[in-house]
């Protein structure tokens, strides 16, 4: 891909829809990974510690950061307590958290007593480094999206609305 079209893909009327796209990438993948983590859990090969379970925890806590952004970026009523600070911090959490499952599976992995237990610690592996480099990408897109809003004080992509002044009338 060549410069230009990246520069045509992260481009600011871009972003609002690149980042819908990334967040249904994210949670089907994070879907995936959830069940797989219950499913490797469930595997008697697999010993129940911290280190097995974590994955669980991580799906939960990326879905909560999703549902945040995704409804205070589409649902009018909730638009009120969207935060460009809050998304991009969390985005850049999500990035260190799954690269954190990534490092913490591989170890798991290795103590597994089944040859079902590896095969889903292997997937999950997977999973975790791609769900690493899509976060990345919307973390990368979060900060661009908060520096845009401090210098113009509105997201790209959304419409500043003229200010009201009171009933002008019948």
């Amino acid at each position: 891909m060549d410069l230009t079209r990246l520069r045509i893909v992260f481009s600011e009327e871009n972003r609002p829809k690149l980042k819908f796209r990334l967040h249904i990438i994210i949670g089907s993948l994070v879907f995936i990974t959830f069940i797989l983590a219950i499913a490797r859990i469930a595997d008697k090969g697999t010993p129940t510690t911290r280190t097995n379970t974590w994955g669980i925890a991580v799906c939960v806590k990326s879905g909560a950061f999703m549902t945040y952004q995704v409804v205070t970026a589409h649902v009018e009523k909730f638009k009120k307590w969207a935060s460009s600070k809050a998304n991009m911090i969390m985005n850049v959490i999500d990035t260190v958290f799954w690269f954190a499952l990534f490092i913490i599976t591989i170890m798991a992995t290795s103590g597994a007593h089944s040859t079902s237990s590896r095969a889903l610690g292997v997937i999950i592996i997977m999973l975790a480094l791609v769900l690493c480099f899509f976060a990345g990408v919307l973390a990368f897109v979060s900060v661009k999206d908060r520096r845009y809003y401090k210098r113009h004080g509105v997201l790209p992509g959304v419409e500043q609305k003229a200010p009201t002044q009171g009933f002008t009338g019948v």
